[in-house]
């Protein structure tokens, strides 16, 4: 997008120079419509930054409330997992999820182990989708649709699920808890990366996260990743 802007700039400057008055019409026009066109394309991202203004993170004052929120979420996990319940748990840090969120069936209730349980449960009408918990700690909306990344060198073994949130995760800060219902483990997703093992490990990242900091195992697959790159 910054390539083509630069080409209309240096477009326009080649008609000042040559008097190609059709030409710099045209131009004149687009120019006095671009702040409506910046809108239109980067709307998504203006909207994030907008939902910024003013918000406050209560994990930063209370790491106990962090810490029990934690449990909750990781106990339902552990849970659904012995069961073969697949979940999609979504964790807001600083950038506004509300678009996504808008999508979903509003519920705007306090974040419970059985809450979980009950959204997750194969019979339940909004167990399709994720899930997704504001940075204060409220349960926002379910039955929410993330985008699926469109990484080529993610491995084939991996479903939609694992997919969708590692593509939320490449586009926010916020963290993702996936329970696969197949392999009945909990993974743990942020920053494009994907955490899997013992659940201490994924607690431990959790908490990290919350904390401001990241993850080590998440600093080592993105040293991995920049030296394949090089």
């Amino acid at each position: 997008m910054l390539m083509g802007f630069v080409l209309l700039l240096a477009l326009y400057l080649v008609s000042l120079i040559l008097n190609l008055e059709a030409t710099q019409l045209l131009l004149d026009n687009l120019g006095q419509s671009l702040v409506l066109v910046l809108v239109v394309l980067f709307q998504t991202d203006i909207r994030n930054g907008l939902a910024q203004i003013g918000v406050f993170t209560l994990f930063r004052e209370n790491s106990q409330q962090k810490r029990n929120l934690v449990e909750s979420i990781l106990h339902a996990c552990l849970q659904m997992s012995q069961q073969g319940i697949g979940a999609l748990i979504v964790l807001e840090q600083e950038v506004g999820l509300k678009n996504f969120s808008d999508r979903g069936t509003q519920l705007n209730s306090t974040v419970s182990e059985q809450l979980l349980l009950s959204i997750f449960h194969p019979s339940s009408p909004l167990h399709d989708g994720a899930v997704i918990i504001s940075n204060k700690g409220d349960l926002l909306a379910a039955q929410c649709i993330l985008p699926v990344s469109m990484n080529s060198r993610l491995s084939s073994s991996l479903g939609t699920r694992h997919r969708a949130a590692i593509g939320l995760t490449e586009e926010t800060d916020a963290a993702v808890l996936i329970v696969s219902e197949e392999r009945r483990e909990i993974s743990l997703s942020y920053r494009g990366q994907l955490i899997r093992g013992a659940n201490e490990d994924i607690r431990k990242a959790l908490l990290d996260v919350f904390a401001g900091n990241i993850p080590d195992a998440i600093r080592e697959k993105e040293t991995k990743d920049t030296y394949r790159k090089n």
